[in-house]
């Protein structure tokens, strides 16, 4: 096999190896996470659970002053159920795993909180839980 066939044969087979990690992988901080009206009405029909309740209740306390309407300074608004509800895996990789790194800056949730969102998130992260 000739030089330049066989380097770029590797040079293919890493494009390939790149192109198919990045297809696969999945960032929590990716996407708008703001749903459409349509999406919103779905994913918040019934009355509020008692999971769900107890999270946004938290999500007041210790994220509201950041993350709040479209000028926020934490990027994502995280007052509305529709919000609280897309972004689920997002909180739940800040709040609870420190991925990439916790949330709220500055100070960790406590356990208690942390178990709020874990519990929550395994029970489907629904409205009406």
């Amino acid at each position: 096999m000739t030089y330049q066939k066989k380097h770029s044969l590797q040079f293919l087979a890493v494009s390939l190896a790149m192109m198919a990690l990045i297809a696969c992988s999945k960032s929590s901080d990716t996407g708008s996470g703001t749903p459409s009206s349509s999406d919103c009405a779905a994913l918040v029909t019934g009355q509020a659970g008692p999971l769900y309740t107890a999270v946004k209740s938290m999500m007041a306390s210790n994220c509201s002053s950041c993350h709040t309407g479209n000028n926020g300074t934490g990027g994502k608004d995280l007052t509305t159920d529709c919000n609280i509800i897309s972004n689920k895996d997002r909180i739940k990789a800040r709040g609870v795993d420190g991925s990439p790194s916790f949330m709220p800056q500055g100070s960790q949730l406590s356990a208690a909180d942390k178990k709020k969102i874990s519990d929550w998130v395994n029970a489907g992260g629904r409205f009406s839980d």
